[in-house]
């Protein structure tokens, strides 16, 4: 046996280490075999816990050894025993296990885990070996697995029974191995086994699996990249696509995007996630590529590949008369309930049956004669697509995983018509592809075993199978029994099964299957996608280089200056308006000055620096460069400016604000990836205006930056006049004459002070309390006082009231409410205004009237609430408590959103809605199934016909209605949900309207047109609600409607009432409708129509109230179709 490697390098071995595929070498193979034999078997079994250890050979890369431990029973468990103590062996247990990675040094690396199965063996001199079973999912965590009481010591020293044959017992281990998982282990398809995979959207495994066999289908590969990819856009161009997709897997050395076919079939995101079948697929690809390909030199490359033929026959048993036809086929669909295997499905498909006594065939001139009819084939593919009928519905959806077997070789001339046209050497087939399929009816994965090795196979006898799994982005090698022994199906813990097998005619593997070499790939189709390639590894480049660098934006005095509103600076303007620069995230502060120094000041590049210090002169350079730049005395600071705010001193919402608050000290060694955290950041550069004149001291642990924000009465606006620093020690007094000068008045004037928080919020500095500068203010850099004079501020004009002005003057959008304009009327005009957000609404009003000239009182304002539904504001509110206008948690006009308000113009003074009206919504349906909506505002004291005859104003009526009319009561929204109730009575008051109907204050009713023959009630007939619902009382969908029933009529009665009131209905749609009686969303029977069942009024509905208490449900599939259940397109 050979050594392992060393134990370090087990877990992942390095890639370049490996030489190509030898199966016998190959340590990332499927499978392997162990041995141990133990000498001095009876000394191993004298004292328990003794164990040894075979040694390891390294399959799918990591190790995998026999364990094999001597295991105490519980008397003797902790027992000491000395060498020449007498033991009684009887009492101990052999185990035997199988241990994968259990290396210290490989446990150090993280998580992994390994599914694997074995046989363990005790082998015997001269008769049957034991041996026992395991599967198991090995782990970091639990490396080993086996049985701890493999068999007794007198069990197996039975001299009669020969497994310890002079003291020696020998173990043997069979198993295989799937590919492990976690996050540092890494495999590598493309060099373990020459092929790559495809990667999963989501639920694209069925996708991928077919994908996989066609590009193996070399013929048809060759065709694809023979395809003209047309004048489509790429986007859309399915064909372009597919050469994508099959250049890649033969070129690239990764797992393959199929982003880009999913795209050109014209799928979004959303249908990655929406697992199809298979063969479906298949179907719907080749028809598709066979449809582009038609005119084009590749017009019978898909049919020369898959199509074959069939004919029907039923041939005369005593006269000369044969009737066929023969028909053409792209697969095989193959029943696989009651068969149990391949050769027998084929048999039975193509069995004849003999018609005979009352079933003669009508032979035409011949009379009624006996025949024998049935299937043969004429003509067979090169590739034979066999789909298993694995997914039936047997009253219920079910997946069929019943046993059946198929061959790797099969020779199909005893289901075939033989002749020129068909040979027994044409009829003779290898398998090529296994697709399988785990999991249930609705759902599961999808895999696909190949055998890549078939070409080569065929044309060298001495070459042999080479079966590998394609497990969507994961490719590995497995034996030819997991690919295909284990998928025949019928393990009752594992569901999972072959689903569709690929067949390659023995003479046609050198024409389908031979290796299509690079040189081969048309040049148009090379060229394209090379330069795709190298696209993408610019952009990949760019990136790479794009995440090692940041973006910065430099704020200067003279910008912050031409600021007049809030803040310092419009944050619009940052990200628009002033140049970005870029920078490396590597770099230090004091390079971040060099660099801001040549952009603002000499006016020049920087001078490149090797950020990746990638060797010891450059890391050298760049050392001495830092030196060089620390001992320059810089005549400006940086700060960085972040969005934030104390809120110590107010519990309100404080709109963003962008302020320098983070001092960027040059002579710290410190990177911007350490100090800056985003990839995105504003840097203030702070310098006096003279730049010749040294900036002012600044002490951390004492200074404040701030700014000063002049409010001139005179000319209504603020002015950014500079900045300073305060000792947060002093007090405002102190500093009053600077204040002055900055700003351009005489040193005495008296000033008073505000704290600019954020945008909308303004603090005035009380200064009566004789505190210091850090007391009376947030303390922190950046902080803006906004300075007024004492002797022009009023009650009516000061800086706090200016600062509110701006914040809440707002542009509004108003827009007539369609809700209650009649057909006929003409809309007003659409029209902006600004508007301050604490007007009152009847102030707001009055603007509209004033507008439009109509009276204000008559102006309705709406809003709109969850659900989106519009609600009135009849009271005297201010416009800012409109949840419409408030989009955002926080106002903030910087955002320049402009706002809109809905109103409408109504027929009476709107203080007669809180006092007098109840609001109605109104729902009716159109003959094109639309449903529209209406609000009307009827009186309280009113009836049911009051609201009838309003509605009927904007009611479309339809030619040959009754023209009469009736209030419904239906549930509350959403319209899906919304269940007839009840009718209500013309006479009804409205104010005693069933409470239950009240939504948000809005009564919720539908409005319909009585038909024809519900006009006359006559005593023992009654009007049934009834609803649509699928499969669950609770799910309802359509439209509910109600339906006349007679007392004591027939079932059958009612349903034929009901298919001629849905007469949109087909009749075969129509005949699987089930028919139930519900009440309160829950089932109470089904309704059998073939036991003369009858109506009982007395079970439909309350006797007290005659609300009916029991309606009928209509159980039939919804037509709004759940997306995983749609069928599969391809849309280009």
């Amino acid at each position: 046996m050979q050594c392992s490697p060393d134990p370090e390098d087990l877990l992942i071995v390095p890639t370049h280490d490996i030489p190509s595929y030898d199966e016998s070498l190959d340590p990332f193979g499927p499978e392997g075999h162990l041995s141990l034999d133990i000498d001095c078997f009876s000394k191993f079994m004298s004292r328990s816990d003794n164990r040894i250890m075979s040694k390891p050979i390294i399959v799918r890369g990591i190790p995998w050894r026999i364990l094999a431990i001597c295991r105490g029973s519980r008397n003797q468990q902790g027992s000491r025993h000395s060498m020449n103590s007498r033991v009684n062996r009887s009492n101990f247990n052999f185990g035997f296990f199988l241990q994968c990675n259990n290396d210290e040094l490989l446990q150090k690396r993280g998580m992994w885990r390994c599914y694997g199965t074995a046989v363990l063996e005790v082998l015997n001199a001269d008769g049957p070996s034991i041996q026992k079973k395991i599967h198991h999912s090995f782990h970091n965590t639990e490396v080993d697995w086996g049985f701890s009481n493999y068999d007794q010591y007198d069990t197996l020293c039975n001299p009669k029974d020969g497994y310890v044959v002079n003291d020696t017992i020998k173990l043997r281990c069979r198993f295989t191995a799937d590919v492990p998982t976690g996050a540092n282990y890494m495999w590598d398809s493309k060099r373990h086994t020459g092929c790559i995979g495809l990667r999963n959207q989501g639920a694209t495994c069925y996708m991928n699996s077919i994908l996989q066999s066609f590009y193996f289908t070399t013929g048809f590969r060759r065709a694809v990249y023979n395809m003209d990819v047309g004048t489509e856009p790429n986007e859309s161009n399915i064909v372009l696509a597919m050469q994508r997709v099959f250049y890649e897997l033969q070129m690239a050395s990764e797992a393959v995007e199929t982003n880009s076919l999913t795209r050109a079939f014209g799928w979004d995101k959303l249908d990655a996630f929406n697992q199809h079948d298979v063969q479906e697929f298949c179907r719907v690809l080749l028809d598709n590529l066979e449809t582009k390909m038609k005119g084009t030199s590749e017009e019978k490359s898909i049919p020369n590949l898959f199509r074959g033929n069939m004919k029907s026959y039923i041939k005369c048993l005593d006269v000369d008369y044969e009737s066929s036809r023969t028909e053409s086929f792209y697969d095989v669909q193959l029943n696989v309930l009651g068969m149990d295997s391949l050769e027998r499905a084929f048999e039975a498909y193509t069995t004849s049956e003999i018609l005979d006594d009352e079933n003669k065939y009508d032979a035409g001139d011949h009379g009624l004669q006996r025949a024998e009819k049935g299937v043969k084939f004429v003509e067979l593919p090169p590739i034979l697509h066999v789909q298993l009928m694995r997914f039936q519905y047997c009253g219920v959806e079910q997946k069929i995983n019943e046993r059946f077997s198929f061959p790797e070789k099969m020779n199909l001339a005893s289901c075939c018509e033989l002749g020129p046209m068909l040979t027994e050497e044409d009829c003779v087939y290898s398998l090529h592809a296994v697709l399988v399929h785990s999991g249930e009816f609705h759902g599961g994965h999808y895999v696909t075993y190949i055998n890549v090795n078939l070409h080569e196979s065929a044309v060298d006898p001495t070459s042999s199978a080479k079966w590998c799994k394609f497990d969507d982005d994961v490719v590995s090698r497995t034996t030819t029994d997991d690919a295909i022994v284990s998928n025949f199906g019928g393990e009752k813990t594992m569901n999972s099964s072959a689903y569709m097998l690929v067949y390659v005619r023995d003479n046609a593997i050198d024409q389908f299957l031979a290796p299509i070499p690079d040189s081969q790939i048309p040049q148009s189709v090379s060229r394209t996608f090379e330069m795709e390639r190298l696209h993408r590894n610019r952009e990949k480049k760019k990136l790479e280089e794009e995440q090692l660098c940041m973006g910065i934006v430099l704020v200067t005095p003279d910008i912050v200056a031409s600021n007049h509103s809030f803040d310092l600076v419009d944050q619009s303007i940052v990200h628009d308006s002033i140049p970005h620069e870029t920078v490396w995230k590597h770099m230090f502060t004091a390079e971040l000055y060099q660099f801001v120094h040549d952009r603002l000041f000499e006016k020049s590049a920087m001078q490149k620096i090797d950020m990746f210090d990638s060797d010891d002169e450059a890391r050298q350079a760049r050392r001495d460069n830092l030196r060089r730049i620390k001992s320059k005395k810089f005549n400006f600071r940086l700060w960085r400016m972040t969005d934030s705010y104390s809120l110590e001193r107010t519990t309100q919402k404080l709109t963003s604000r962008l302020r320098p608050s983070e001092f960027i000290d040059c002579k710290t060694d410190t990177r911007l990836d350490t100090l800056l955290s985003q990839d995105f950041e504003t840097i203030y550069v702070e310098f006096s205006n003279n730049i010749e004149r040294p900036l002012c001291e600044y002490d951390t642990a004492r200074d404040l930056l701030f700014f000063v924000k002049y409010y001139d009465t005179m000319t209504d606006k603020f002015t950014i006049i500079g900045h300073t620093m305060f000792d947060c020690h002093k007090r405002f007094n102190l500093y009053r004459s600077m204040l002055c000068e900055m700003i351009g008045l005489p040193a005495d004037t008296e000033l008073k002070y505000y704290m600019e928080h954020a945008a909308s919020y303004l603090e005035l500095v009380d200064l009566t309390q004789n505190y210091s500068i850090g007391r009376l203010v947030e303390e922190q850099d950046g902080g803006i006082l906004v300075v007024e004079k004492v002797e022009t501020s009023t009650s009516t004009q000061n800086a706090k009231q200016k600062m509110n002005e701006l914040f809440l003057d707002v542009e509004v959008e108003f827009v007539q409410s369609f809700y209650n304009k009649k057909p006929e009327e003409e809309p007003f005009e659409q029209f902006v205004k600004r508007i301050c957000l604490d007007d009152k609404l009847f102030t707001v009003a009055e603007e509209i009237g004033a507008r439009l000239n109509v009276d204000p009182k008559k102006v309705l304002i709406w809003t709109r609430v969850s659900g989106s539904r519009f609600e009135p504001f009849f009271d005297d509110y201010m416009l800012n408590t409109c949840k419409g206008l408030m989009t955002r948690p926080v106002h903030d006009p910087r955002a320049y959103k402009r706002y809109r308000v809905q109103y409408a113009i109504m027929p009476f003074d709107i203080d007669e809605i809180s006092k007098h009206r109840i609001q109605t919504k109104l729902f009716w349906q159109l003959p094109n199934g639309h449903v529209e909506e209406l609000t009307l505002f009827p009186l309280k004291e009113g009836t049911v016909i009051d609201i009838i005859n309003e509605a009927k104003r904007y009611y479309p009526f339809v030619e040959g209605g009754s023209g009469k009319f009736r209030l419904l009561q239906i549930g509350a929204p959403p319209l899906s949900n919304q269940r007839v109730y009840q009718i209500y009575g013309e006479n009804t008051l409205i104010s005693d309207l069933d409470q239950r109907t009240m939504y948000k204050l809005a009564l919720h009713c539908r409005l319909e047109e009585v038909p024809i023959d519900e006009l006359d009630m006559s005593p023992g007939e009654f009007l049934c609600p009834v609803v649509h619902f699928d499969r669950e009382p609770t799910k309802l969908f359509g439209l509910s409607f109600v339906i006349k029933i007679r007392n004591n009529e027939l079932m059958t009665e009612v349903r034929d009432r009901l298919r001629r009131k849905l007469n949109d209905v087909s009749d075969a749609d129509f005949a699987k409708y089930k028919f139930a009686l519900l009440s309160r969303d829950k089932l109470c029977r089904t309704i059998e129509f073939n036991n003369g069942e009858k109506v009982n009024l007395a079970d439909m509905a309350n006797q007290t109230t005659g609300v009916p208490q029991v309606y009928i449900g209509l159980d039939h599939k919804s037509p709004i179709q759940h997306s995983s259940e749609a069928a599969i397109r391809i849309l280009n």
